[in-house]
């Protein structure tokens, strides 16, 4: 992939990611980037192409790396993945989550966008639905439905984030989060 292509996509995933899809004009991603409306239209036809490709490229990347590291863990896999998720290094409390970000501004006002995040929402869930899955395998927690319960873990996650956003806290997020780990912890076996 093209160095130029890959800087016009960071570029743009940081600007609308911060600013929003709305506010972040072509014209102030190409500034940063240092690049011309030809070099743009030469990887991209439109703001909402760019748009797409990043979240089918960075978005879904970002998740799929983050997550999928869960699979290597055979025993104390819920205390792995709380481990994870409370993990937040120098995550921007006042910007929020990328994917949540997206999903908020985007998914509710046009088709493609919608289809393009619900993918990587149903990647998140499909993820902590197999890590939920080896926890249920391995007698660690007693779930009889671990894809509903992964649809509520990604839930309870993205919604602390945006809890934390609001108040741009991360000790708000620290206290949201505890409480998906006290639920997730009442559903451990005593082996």
């Amino acid at each position: 992939m093209s160095s130029s292509r890959n800087k016009l996509l960071d570029i743009a995933f940081e600007e609308i990611y911060t600013n929003g899809y709305h506010a972040t004009s072509i014209d102030k991603i190409l500034k940063k980037a240092s690049m011309n409306k030809g070099s743009m239209y030469h990887f991209f036809k439109s703001k909402k192409e760019l748009t797409l490709a990043i979240i089918n490229e960075r978005v879904s990347l970002y998740i799929e790396n983050k997550y999928s590291d869960l699979f290597q863990y055979e025993e104390n896999i819920i205390d792995e993945l709380m481990k994870l998720i409370k993990k937040r290094d120098n995550f921007n409390f006042v910007c929020g989550c990328k994917l949540n970000n997206f999903v908020q501004e985007l998914s509710s006002n046009d088709k493609d966008f919608k289809i393009a995040l619900e993918k990587v929402y149903f990647r998140f869930e499909e993820i902590i639905e197999v890590v939920l899955q080896k926890a249920c395998d391995k007698n660690e927690i007693n779930h009889n439905d671990p894809k509903t319960l992964s649809i509520y873990v990604v839930a309870s996650i993205e919604g602390c984030l945006g809890t934390a956003k609001k108040s741009q806290d991360a000790e708000v997020f620290e206290t949201c989060i505890s409480q998906l780990e006290l639920f997730l912890n009442s559903l451990k076996t005593s082996k």
